[in-house]
């Protein structure tokens, strides 16, 4: 098959498995003036008849090779020109950018500039995805830097096909669409030189500032001496990384709603239902709520993901520092991920007794309790910690929230018999100086919930209940 044909069909595979052709779609297509981007907005333009596709433009000048990037400027608006396609050609100042934000890394300020331009451009002209020029070689030079930095199984896959661009940063967000991972830069490169196709040539790509730069031209020709086909077993370690990684986190996401819930402004974790989880998934599902809390995964290492293990296992009381300023800490029964500056301030120890009627509200420090009657068919497990459902009445009379006192007892659920509320606390590894915090509801029959951690054996919903109360603890201002 002669390179033009070869990689139109790549390409159109592509925009066939990705639910973009034959739906009058618009694409964002990114130019940077090289030979692989040329090629892909030229074997859009060719296919985007038959397709069913629009096709807009974006080149960002990122301003730091003076006129040579100029001249890139100029090469990409003529491009789009001469091929009849609308194009927005702007400049940013990644090195500002990177002052400004505080990023190490110059390359990852560049990427979060240049995919936020195009993200927005998107937005703008009411495109579907944003289409990038990235080949197979760069898939194996993304997977060998992966396995580099130690970035783990997820790490491994390198990149996808059809991801979504929602940077630490980013003020909005676009689907990033690589339609030409199956071809190769020789592909591209013979592509132009078939149709007759003017392409550029970046000069930054050949200095060894830049990691991928330093991987590309010395560390993969060093490989290839040990395996020619180096890029190849590369390409496909990163696609059995990707098929395991999607099965694992579709296990972490069937186990999810038992584990995470909002609250405090941060993400509470479950650390029992977590420890029950395989070691595989706990890791995995500790990046998750490290991605939910910050809205990305950039600098988060393999090394966090172990020490945030660590802290699952560990004593109660520890915490560990994370990008972002986020903090995780370890309260025992639960994981809480935060915002560092809030992660360390306690809940105040809870003294004297505050009513609490069915139906009815109750403000204690640090939190508001409501508390209505219900259908008794209502799930009891509702996924929450802090929200619990009781048969009404079995709860007794005189409900109130207090703290702690010395000699409490209290029949957990699912237990044989009573146990010290203060082996209970240890047990669930709270720490010390959090066993005043941990509100109790208490009725004439003792106490009925350890609110956040156990129901009372007394109290819950049976065959028989006629009544049931649902009582949901949610944090106050200031709490």
């Amino acid at each position: 098959m002669n390179p033009r044909r070869r990689l139109e069909a790549i390409v159109r595979r592509a925009l066939v498995r990705s639910g973009l052709a034959g739906g009058g779609a618009t694409l964002v297509a990114a130019i940077s003036g090289g030979p692989d981007s040329t090629a892909l907005l030229h074997c859009l333009a060719r296919l985007s008849d038959r397709m069913g596709l629009s096709l807009h433009a974006a080149h960002l000048n990122h301003d730091f090779r003076g006129e040579e990037a100029e001249e890139d400027a100029r090469f990409a608006a003529a491009l789009a020109r001469g091929l009849g396609i609308p194009s927005t050609v702007d400049e940013a100042d990644p090195m500002a950018y990177q002052r400004e934000t505080g990023i190490s890394s110059f390359e990852e300020a560049a990427r979060e500039v240049r995919y936020n331009f195009l993200a927005s451009v998107a937005r703008r002209t009411g495109a579907k995805a944003i289409a990038l020029g990235h080949t197979a070689d760069d898939q194996a030079e993304t997977v060998l830097i992966h396995l580099l930095r130690g970035s783990g199984l997820p790490g491994l896959r390198g990149m996808g096909e059809m991801t979504e661009w929602r940077g630490p940063r980013a003020t909005v967000q676009g689907l990033l669409f690589r339609p030409m991972l199956e071809a190769t830069r020789r592909d591209t490169l013979a592509y132009c030189r078939e149709l007759n196709i003017p392409y550029r040539e970046d000069s930054t790509n050949l200095s060894p500032t830049f990691t991928r730069n330093r991987v590309r031209h010395g560390l993969l020709p060093a490989l290839e001496e040990y395996n020619p086909r180096v890029k190849d077993a590369l390409i496909r370690m990163g696609r059995s990384a990707s098929e395991a990684a999607s099965f694992l986190e579709s296990e972490v996401d069937g186990a999810w709603p038992g584990i995470a819930a909002r609250r405090d402004g941060g993400l509470r974790l479950d650390a029992d239902a977590l420890r029950r989880l395989h070691p595989c998934l706990q890791g995995l599902a500790l990046r998750r709520a490290y991605r939910e809390t910050s809205g990305h995964l950039r600098r988060l290492t393999e090394a966090h993901v172990r020490a945030m293990v660590r802290l699952l296992h560990g004593r109660a009381g520890g915490a560990v520092s994370l990008p972002g300023g986020l903090t995780m800490r370890n309260l025992g029964d639960e994981l809480v991920l935060g915002p560092r500056e809030a992660a360390h301030v306690p809940r105040p120890v809870l003294e004297g007794e505050t009513p609490l009627s069915l139906p009815g509200v109750a403000r204690i420090p640090g939190w508001t309790a409501r508390a209505e009657m219900t259908p008794p068919s209502t799930e009891v497990r509702t996924g929450d910690p802090m929200t619990a459902v009781f048969d009404a009445d079995r709860l007794g009379t005189g409900l109130v929230l207090r703290g702690r006192r010395p000699g409490d007892r209290f029949h957990p659920l699912g237990m044989a018999g009573e146990k010290k509320l203060k082996d209970f606390l240890i047990d669930r590894k709270v720490p010390r100086e959090g066993r005043g915090a941990v509100p109790l509801l208490v009725s004439e029959r003792g106490i009925m919930w350890v609110v956040g951690h156990r129901l009372s054996e007394a109290a819950k919903v049976r065959g028989d209940t006629r009544r049931a109360a649902l009582i949901r603890f949610e944090p106050s201002e200031g709490g």
